[in-house]
């Protein structure tokens, strides 16, 4: 198993950062997407223009999902606005060897001047599994329907396929790469009893051939069911789609493989703004820096429409970041570790040790005590954690922040994001007080007006604060419907500039619908991610299609 990307490997000091893919090269030539494909020269002159300007340390000529598939006879529809896509599946299938495939040459050519131009860094030999270039082949719904009425032939069709992935692989190799990166994109879609039959097995295969390189692999979409199997495939980093939250599935990933990913290639890295670049990369960087095998990337390739400057602005923050946090890791990696086991005396030691050591506060708030609880609340999530030892995690959560505070509020100038209470009639707090803990946790400043909060109490504290979001919490059904009338008062009188969520015993998703709220949150964990997903910024302006 090659170790991949590992501070300090292969000639690298520096903790690694880059986008998937290249396709955003595309915007640095006067070319539709068709010309570019098929001419070496325009597609370098596009991959160094992007490179010369992107400091990433990993390196792709931007490759699409059916080059293979057109290699083994499916016809390929091209188009200079968008990405080539199979037009009919192959009548009948072949194995040519990659040196007599024409877009599989011009890559080659591409790589080697890749190689020679940026002499030092990382150059990817990408390439797709077998299973999703099958799928290509024959047709995806028809390739999953032949798992149950023709296994024969599926085996059939991907032992062809591994030939093919893994000579185009070597062809690469050859040429000047020095990176194996595997998507199999339709591997996910496979039920995990049989992922390893029908993926795991032959990507294993695949990958076994070049183990002494660095090697990746990518699967998007949900894939929490088969991390044991990914590693198992004998990968050297394994590359997470934005959708998965590393925190829950760091524990399933040895030392000597990397972790890699995730940032939102579209929501973020497309159609953010800088300031949401910037905050979302900070954040993932200070929760996964304490893991030295973590490597900074996108949770999937990078759309062609996204801007040069969005894109510099992810791999810039990312190395600002892991550069601010590098010094701190042993310090922030012991505080994390105490909290998370929930030993509160271990965890003020630690936060005193690294006040002495001159940690900065916010750091050791953010990337220490934090991160546990996020931790926790992300196996919580994933139900492998449950309320007892979240609760105890909060507990030494607090006792190390206790030596913090005074160190991070400067007078109370903090804008209020969200007003909490549990409506009137209702005297519950656990649920609404656990909403608040986490709240403060995630760094969101919170005014929690307690239980028995009537619409009036919830519309003053809104006049004085002018938060962007208000949480109701109900038990019962009868304050389920005093919940409603506290919603509709709120929307009509109040005439609020903040959204609504709720949450507690009494409700579900329905009828939070029915009652007029914004959002609904079962537990606390997911209030906060709903928070999230209802206060990030909008990007001004026109949005992509």
């Amino acid at each position: 198993m090659a170790r991949l990307f590992i501070n300090g490997e292969a000639g690298f000091p520096r903790r690694l950062v880059y986008p998937i893919n290249a396709l955003p090269s595309v915007r640095t030539v006067e070319a539709g997407i068709q010309e570019i494909l098929w001419d070496a020269d325009l597609k370098f002159e596009a991959l160094k223009r992007y490179y010369q300007n992107l400091d990433a340390d990993v390196l792709f000529y931007f490759s699409d999902i059916v080059i293979q598939a057109e290699a083994m006879g499916a016809e390929i529809a091209f188009s200079n606005g968008g990405m080539p896509a199979v037009k009919s599946p192959a009548r009948s299938i072949e194995v040519p060897k990659p040196g007599h495939v024409v877009r599989m040459q011009i890559n080659a050519r591409v790589v080697s001047r890749m190689q020679q131009e940026f002499s030092g860094k990382f150059i990817a030999a990408p390439v797709f599994g077998p299973f999703t270039v099958a799928g290509q082949v024959v047709g995806e719904e028809a390739l999953l329907r032949m798992l149950i009425d023709d296994r024969a032939a599926v085996m059939d069709l991907l032992e062809q396929a591994l030939e093919l992935a893994g000579n185009y692989t070597q062809f690469l190799l050859d040429a000047g790469a020095n990176v194996v990166s595997v998507a199999d994109p339709l591997s996910a879609l496979i039920p995990p009893d049989q992922f390893w039959e029908y993926a795991g097995d032959f990507l294993q295969r695949l990958f076994d051939p070049f183990n002494a390189l660095p090697t990746i692999l990518h699967i998007c979409g949900d894939t929490g069911q088969v991390v044991d199997q990914m590693v198992k495939t004998g990968v050297g980093g394994v590359s997470f789609d934005n959708c998965m939250d590393l925190l829950a599935f760091e524990d399933q990933i040895p030392d000597d493989v990397s972790i890699i990913g995730n940032i939102d290639p579209v929501g973020i890295v497309e159609r953010g703004s800088l300031e949401d670049i910037a905050s979302e990369t900070a954040d993932l960087v200070s929760m996964m820096a304490l893991k030295k095998n973590f490597v900074l990337s996108t949770g999937c390739a990078v759309p062609f429409s996204a801007s040069l400057e969005n894109v510099r602005h992810f791999v810039e923050t990312g190395r600002r970041r892991f550069s601010e946090l590098e010094p701190a890791v042993p310090q922030l990696s012991a505080i994390s570790a105490h909290v998370f086991s929930a030993k509160a005396e271990e965890a003020v030691n630690g936060v005193k040790s690294a006040l002495e050591r001159g940690v900065e506060p916010l750091v050791i708030v953010t990337s220490g005590l934090t991160r546990a609880v996020r931790k926790g609340s992300a196996l919580y999530e994933a139900k492998k954690c449950f309320l007892p030892s979240l609760l105890l995690m909060v507990d030494a959560f607090y006792e190390g922040f206790r030596l913090l505070e005074d160190r991070l509020h400067n007078g109370g100038a903090e804008k209020t994001d969200v007003i909490l209470g549990t409506v009137k009639g209702d005297i519950h707090e656990i649920g609404k007080n656990l909403v608040r803990i986490f709240f403060e946790i995630y760094g969101y400043q919170v005014v929690d007006l307690g239980v028995d909060v009537s619409a009036e109490a919830f519309l003053e504290s809104y006049s004085e604060h002018r938060p962007k979001l208000i949480g109701l919490s109900a038990f019962t059904t009868k304050s389920k419907e005093e919940m409603g009338k506290i919603i509709n008062e709120l929307r009509q009188k109040g005439k609020i500039d903040a959204q609504v969520i709720v949450g507690g015993a009494a409700l579900n998703e329905s009828a939070a619908q029915l009652l007029g709220a914004d959002g609904y949150a079962p537990d606390a964990v997911r209030a906060v991610g709903l928070a999230k997903g209802l206060l990030r910024p909008k990007k001004s302006g026109p949005q992509p299609s």
